[in-house]
């Protein structure tokens, strides 16, 4: 081995994730080659023939020559230096290899005094992001800046790829952008789709620009293309515009503004308008929080949810999923949300407090609208004003206390204003046996507009209860037995002058008694198994004729191959179940199903689920296919049918993956294919 007195230098530039169209990749490792000078020994050079002609000037390096530095190393048949210029170049089979790339190339010129220089028909794999760049010559003209005749950029392992980008005149500048021309996407060869002009940023951090678009059809809305547009006001604030096309509805226009200010001072803004062409009507959406930290401790938080319409999601779904969420900066793009839909109210609230020691004091508005009819008769809280006393306790006894003050304003209906006041004492003592002692006593005034009348009530609740509690501690398993006696008390008082606001008014005469009795199995961690199974009923002193209430039956298994949720009720009189909500899965090591049911006798809902899904390889003509398939549906049993259907299915590979998924209403269909590719981001065609 010969050691020279010239070193390879490796100036390596760390690479950023930018997501979608990564030709920059190109960058990474080219600045790896610079020749410094002269007589280190940390670098070890050996070749067939080393020479170094004095008039020349220059380093000569030929036949099977390697230069190992650190953990780089770099081949080629033949290397030179001129230690004038400092031009250098490595020709014939140039491999270059560290802990994170590979550089392959014909050929490698340089100057390591002007750090500039030419890889020519070289080709670059990136390591622990699998990235496969193979390109034509690939030229540095500057400190930060690349051009790139032509390339081609793949995660994909197989030769030939299953898929991969090919562009031409790249030019990247780095850790800023990267341009292309004629960038064309191919998949097994075949050209997919192709944009005259490419532009991506080369930061992790935000950057403004265009979103991927969202190019579907749906058979109620037509024709969709939802375009994003996003802008990185500051690293502390951001706004997205959205612009909607829907073929048989018009155009939508939305706007996402977020900023944080600092853990206790946040907010966001969303506004969606859409003008329904079919319909002939408006569509607006407002969703807003802000949370403010102020003076003296103090701080405010609002939460705004509102739209035009009580029939909003009914007629255009979700135009905020996916769109929306301060924490959510990156989403599943082929997540879907339904909650909106099922909500029966949307509520909005303002709010000021002032914690202290012990409590709290605080002014609360809150306005709810109906999703089913109009809100007119919704009594809203405009405002409300509380003082909260926490519990307190010395020895056996506790005490705690709300006092709050309520004007209640709606469009249609009684108005007025309510003073409650509410305190609570506790008793509780004995450690075997517990009894607890529960006194509360309520004063509530009503001051009401335009009915000339004001009205106030006494009433006080009492609980007695007594608890116990007996377990045994076998090898593998816990038992606990748990029973349970209350008596629950709150005397006759004459609702007639008293308004129905929301539940403080609604406190109805009661004498039960309500007894449980509950099991516990808790197992330890190797068979990670525990079940709760409890029986409960109520026995009323007033209720003469049918004393005892239905029987509740709930039941709660969870281990590594079955899950299994029971709550049922039984009517001891009738001998009939009243409502059932049940569901059992059963989990394998391939796969799991599931039965649920969701009975109530006194809406006439009888509702059956099922769901299985599949999380293995399947063989398909001697293939080995990584899919995880899974289904759900819900059916109607008097009468409806099928309620809802869900299937979706996902197939991944070594470097792509395509997720499938339909949905059946039964006055509408939606079919959402979603299609990954590791590394560079993803699709979403609905």
């Amino acid at each position: 081995m010969i050691k020279n007195s010239c070193q390879l230098i490796v100036n390596s530039h760390q690479f950023k994730k930018t997501g979608f169209f990564l030709f920059f990749l190109f960058t990474f490792h080219f600045s790896l080659f610079t020749f410094h000078c002269f007589a280190q020994d940390d670098v070890n050079i050996t070749a067939d023939k080393l020479e170094y002609p004095a008039e020349t000037n220059m380093y000569i390096a030929k036949g099977s020559v390697k230069i190992v530095y650190g953990d780089a190393v770099l081949t080629a048949d033949e290397a030179y230096l001129n230690k004038t210029t400092g031009e250098a170049t490595a020709a014939g089979h140039v491999v270059y290899e560290d802990l994170e790339a590979v550089v392959t190339a014909e050929k490698m010129e340089l100057n390591f005094m002007t750090k500039l220089g030419t890889l020519y028909n070289g080709n670059i794999f990136y390591k622990s992001r699998n990235y496969h760049i193979q390109g034509g010559d690939v030229s540095k003209t500057g400190e930060q800046t690349f051009s790139i005749n032509k390339a081609t950029a793949t995660t994909c392992d197989a030769i030939p790829p299953e898929w991969y980008f090919k562009g031409r005149d790249i030019y990247i500048t780095l850790h800023e952008s990267v341009k292309a021309k004629d960038a064309v996407f191919y998949v097994k060869g075949m050209p997919l789709f192709y944009t005259p002009y490419f532009w991506a940023p080369l930061l992790e951090e935000r950057q403004t620009g265009l979103l991927i678009p969202h190019v579907g059809f749906n058979n109620t809305k037509g024709f969709m293309y939802k375009q994003g547009f996003f802008w990185a006001i500051e690293r502390n604030r951001d706004a997205t515009v959205y612009l909607d096309y829907f073929s048989k509805k018009g155009i939508g226009k939305g706007l996402d503004y977020r900023f944080i200010e600092s853990p206790e001072t946040s907010g966001e803004l969303w506004v969606y308008h859409l003008r329904d062409s079919d319909l002939k009507r408006d569509f607006l959406e407002l969703k807003s929080y802000y949370n403010q930290e102020l003076p003296a401790g103090m701080s405010g938080y609002s939460k705004l949810h509102f739209v035009n319409s009580f029939d909003y999601y009914k007629k255009l779904e979700s135009t905020s999923a996916n769109r929306v969420g301060l924490s959510s900066w990156q989403y599943d793009v082929f997540g879907v949300d339904f909650e909106e839909r099922l909500q029966k109210y949307l509520e909005s609230d303002i709010q000021l407090s002032k914690p202290f020691s012990g409590g709290r004091t605080y002014v609360l508005g809150q306005y709810r609208q109906s999703l089913e009819e109009s809100s007119g008769d919704i009594p809203q809280s405009l405002p409300e004003a509380g003082f909260i006393l926490n519990t307190k306790s010395k020895g056996p006894f506790s005490l705690n206390m709300s006092f709050t003050g309520t004007n209640f304003w709606r469009k249609e209906g009684l108005e007025g204003q309510r003073l409650d006041i509410y305190p609570n004492a506790y008793f509780s003592y004995g450690r075997v046996v517990n009894f607890t002692q529960k006194v509360g006593l309520r004063e509530t005034a009503y001051f009401l507009k335009d009915s000339g009348e004001n009205a106030n009530r006494e009433i006080f609740d009492l609980r007695s209860g007594l608890t116990t509690r007996f377990y045994r501690d076998y090898e593998s398993v816990m038992h606990l037995i748990e029973p349970s006696l209350e008596y629950v008390q709150v005397p006759a008082v004459n609702h007639d002058d008293i308004p129905e606001f929301d539940s403080v008014d609604s406190m109805p005469q009661t004498s039960d008694f309500v007894y449980s009795l509950t099991n516990r199995f808790s197992g330890n961690a190797s068979n990670g198994s525990d079940a709760r199974f409890r029986l409960s009923q109520s026995y009323s002193l007033l209720n003469v004729e049918r004393p005892f209430a239905p029987v509740l039956a709930e039941v709660d298994l969870s281990s590594k191959k079955l899950d299994v949720d029971v709550s049922a009720s039984y009517d001891v009189y009738d001998r009939t179940v009243t409502e059932t909500i049940t569901s059992v899965t059963v989990k394998g090591k391939k796969g799991s199903a599931g039965i649920g049911k969701n009975f109530r006798r006194s809406t006439k809902l009888d509702q059956y689920s099922v769901e299985a899904g599949l999380h293995d390889f399947l063989k398909v003509r001697g293939k080995t296919l990584p899919v995880d398939l899974s289904g759900r549906l819900w059916y109607d049993v008097k009468g409806a049918g099928v309620q809802e259907l869900n299937i979706k299915t996902v197939y991944k590979s070594q470097c792509w993956g395509i997720t499938v998924a339909y949905i059946k209403k039964p006055s509408e269909y939606q079919i959402t294919v979603g299609i990954e590719f590791r590394g560079f981001g993803s699709i979403k065609i609905g």
